[in-house]
């Protein structure tokens, strides 16, 4: 199985950051790195809301809380989605993952055969 990897811009309240993005139809929410490209915190950017959310992380049925930013849009592909809210964890190994939800939101399709996003 292949990666689809796609550069992405998150625009906050004060600065907008274009970040590599690993894009997973197996996600159940969109992930935000808690230290972005050049030392950028994702706090930076400016947010409209934080909250904190219960992660589950993978292989364990422990739950800890973690914070969550709303930021102003992203753009994905030419599709910009208003008020996307990014689960903040540390150790990624990308800057952002794209979960399933705005990509059936923006009605994005992954092709594993050639690692493209197909509109």
């Amino acid at each position: 199985m292949g990666l689809i990897i796609n550069q992405i811009e998150v625009k906050g309240t004060v600065k907008t950051i274009k970040v590599s993005a690993l894009i997973d139809s197996g996600a159940e929410g969109n992930y935000i790195s808690d230290v972005l490209p050049n030392g950028i915190r994702p706090e930076q950017l400016g947010f409209i809301s934080y909250s904190e959310i219960p992660v589950s992380m993978p292989g364990s049925s422990f739950r800890e809380l973690h914070g969550s930013l709303t930021f102003d849009k992203l753009t994905l592909n030419g599709f910009v989605v208003s008020e996307p809210e990014f689960i903040i964890l540390d150790n990624m190994d990308f800057p952002v993952i794209i979960g399933v939800e705005i990509l059936q939101m923006i009605g994005l399709k992954l092709d594993f055969r050639t690692d493209t996003l197909i509109i």
